[in-house]
């Protein structure tokens, strides 16, 4: 992959999510995205929401299913040593679906402001079909409960059950933590 496509792609999604003025509405659409089976091979693949797919890393090839399947953007949690050898933005973009990199590193990415990048892009993207993932979907679980919680309303349990849907597992108790300060 070329470097300079991958910081413009990675540039685009911060200046895409630091550029909204006002909360956009989340999709009303109910309706599930019809997934290819080689999409849904990916590893702990789940669609928790209608236009919500979540799951590990996919392969080059899976992604590309993705595509055929209606998936419109990508959010990847991966830290960026975990994405070292993986052209992940070269093969989202070359299927035309946008892609978006909010490094999570484990629980200490766990932050208020990669909280907000998260919620900031998903309303941005409240109108597409969107796979979110790390290396297993816990990460997804995780930003998904903090999400839910701080910019939605949600309570606490509320929150942990949306989180669970999405993949969370082992993060389980620092988002308690997070939740309880």
């Amino acid at each position: 992959m070329k470097l300079s496509s991958a910081i413009f792609t990675i540039s685009i999604a911060f200046a895409v999510t630091g550029c909204a003025t006002a909360p956009a509405p989340e999709s009303s659409a109910s309706a599930p995205v019809a997934v290819s089976a080689t999409a849904s091979e990916i590893y702990n693949f789940s669609q928790p929401a209608p236009q919500h797919l979540a799951g590990g890393q996919p392969k080059k090839h899976e992604i590309a299913a993705l595509a055929t399947s209606g998936v419109d953007a990508v959010i990847n949690l991966r830290s960026h040593a975990e994405m070292r050898d993986i052209h992940e933005a070269e093969w989202t973009t070359a299927n035309q679906m946008a892609y978006y990199h909010i490094p999570i590193a484990g629980a200490d990415g766990l932050t208020k402001e990669n909280v907000q990048i998260f919620h900031e892009t998903l309303q941005n993207t409240s109108d597409d079909t969107v796979f979110m993932h790390c290396a297993s979907s816990n990460r997804v679980g995780a930003m998904m409960a903090l999400r839910a919680a701080w910019y939605q309303g949600a309570s606490t349990e509320e929150a942990l059950a949306l989180g669970e849907q999405y993949g969370m597992t082992s993060l389980r108790k620092r988002v308690e933590e997070l939740l309880s300060e």
